[in-house]
Formats: C-alpha cells, sequence, structure tokens
C-alpha cells in the first residue's frame, strides 16, 4: 500500500508500508504526521494509522511508547543540529537581500537628487518626518516629468519586494536564502512557515520596529548578536517561533 505523507503543509511524499514502519522507528516520520492512502476515507495521523493495522493484525506495538518517544526525542534534536543553517549561510543570504534592495534604492536617490531637493535635504535631516515627505514630494515629481530612471528603480524594489514576499510565503525563502540554500520553517515540527510567521511576524514587524529612531539601531543590533546562540536563532526566529535550515532537495520540490 502507498501511503501520501504530510507534515503541516509541507508534502514529504509517497511511501509503501515498509518505508512508513522503519521511518517511524528511525524517527524520520512523526506521529503526528499524517498520511493517506487509496481506500481510507479519510487523512489520518501516522499514530493512528499504525495503530490500528497492528490492531487488525493481532500484534502487538513495535516498541514500547517510551522507547518510540526517546527515539523521536533523538532525531529532533539530531535534525535540529545537523540540518541548522550555518551562520555564514545566512550571513551571505542576508547581504545578497540587502544589496538587491539597496542597489535600486541607490540608483533611484541619485535620480531625484537635484540641487534645490539636496538644500531641503540637508536642512531637513534633522527631522525624519518632514525629510521622508520631502522625499516623498520628490518622487511624485519626477514620476510626473515621467524620469525614466525614477520609474525604472521604482517598479525593481517593488519586484524585489513582492517576490521576497511570495517566496517567503510559498517555500520559506527569500532570494537571498534561495541561492544560499537555506529556508525558514516552524519550529515545532519543521513544516512550511507561511505568510504569518515568514513574512509579518520576521520581516515586516522588524522592519517596522527597527526603523523607530533609537530604538530600531539596539533592536537591530541584538537581533544579529543572537545568531551566536547555540540554536542560532535569532530574536525574529524567537517571535515567529521559526528556525533557519538547509534546504531538503524534498522540500524544494514540495514547497
Amino acid at each position: 500500500m502507498k501511503y501520501h505523507i504530510v507534515r503541516g503543509e509541507e508534502q514529504l511524499g509517497t511511501f509503501n508500508d515498509l518505508d512508513v514502519s522503519s521511518g517511524m522507528r528511525e524517527g524520520r516520520f512523526l506521529p503526528t504526521d499524517l498520511c493517506w492512502a487509496e481506500g481510507m476515507a479519510e487523512w489520518q495521523t501516522l499514530e493512528r494509522r499504525m495503530k490500528a493495522l497492528y490492531e487488525a493484525a493481532g500484534l502487538d506495538s513495535p516498541e514500547p511508547p517510551a522507547i518510540s518517544a526517546l527515539r523521536a526525542e533523538v532525531h529532533q534534536d539530531h535534525e535540529s543540529t545537523m540540518g541548522r543553517a550555518s551562520r555564514g549561510s545566512r550571513l551571505a543570504a542576508r547581504l545578497i537581500d540587502w544589496i538587491m534592495m539597496l542597489v535600486p534604492i541607490i540608483f533611484l536617490v541619485i535620480a531625484l537628487m537635484d540641487a534645490a531637493f539636496e538644500a531641503e535635504v540637508q536642512s531637513l535631516k534633522d527631522n525624519p518626518t518632514a525629510l521622508m515627505e520631502a522625499l516623498q514630494r520628490q518622487i511624485q515629481k519626477a514620476q510626473t516629468t515621467g524620469n525614466p530612471t525614477v520609474m525604472a528603480m521604482s517598479v525593481l524594489i517593488l519586484v524585489v519586494m513582492l517576490g521576497n514576499v511570495i517566496l517567503l510565503t510559498m517555500r520559506g525563502q527569500s532570494v537571498g536564502k534561495l541561492l544560499t540554500g537555506i529556508q525558514i520553517v516552524r519550529a515545532a515540527d519543521g513544516g512550511r512557515a507561511g505568510f504569518v510567521k515568514a513574512v509579518l511576524l520576521r520581516w515586516f514587524l522588524f522592519a517596522v520596529i527597527e526603523s523607530i529612531q533609537f530604538i530600531g539601531p539596539v533592536l537591530s543590533l541584538s537581533n544579529i548578536l543572537m545568531i551566536f546562540r547555540q540554536d542560532h536563532r535569532c530574536l525574529h526566529d524567537l517571535v515567529a517561533d521559526t528556525r533557519v535550515v538547509r534546504a531538503r532537495p524534498s522540500s524544494r520540490k514540495n514547497l
């Protein structure tokens, strides 16, 4: 019998009876993973399905529950250690994402600069709110006059942002994480992080907080330094209950 197995929103694949049985003993499959096979009325947890099969065959559980729990705990610890993304790969991913945003922003600022706007920026450098309002007026002015560089860079920034939102939602990866082969997953079960955790909590929330004067730089530095924790989880990982791992080939295929 072939079983389709999923963990959260992640499809683990299709496996036969022997693969499922050995996978549970070795900890590759969790008791809470859902399975379905042709002829089953609904999806069931592996624990429930395997228990029903053993009871129907008049057999005892393949191993005591305490041993199963210990095996799963050891496997989870092993997976957490071996699958954890390195600090170097996370730094490389962050740099790629920064560069992809920073380059078009630099060209946009250069295109917006003229003598009058430069003088206005100098006069408002101590007033961030007024400076942002002046920047918005200058962008609107450039768009009205049809400045091609401003238009192109504005579209590029929007494309990069939307692309990252889609990738983070569907795959737990920004462009940088995709290129470095790492991804964001739920800390509890390694499943897909989704929009709320990967985008709203990890990215948008911290982008807003880090933009706050005085508080932002301190929080940003604290967030970066927390990568030196034993589990490599930064502050945004703890808030969103996520972790960053090496992307599995099966995850790239199914996410």
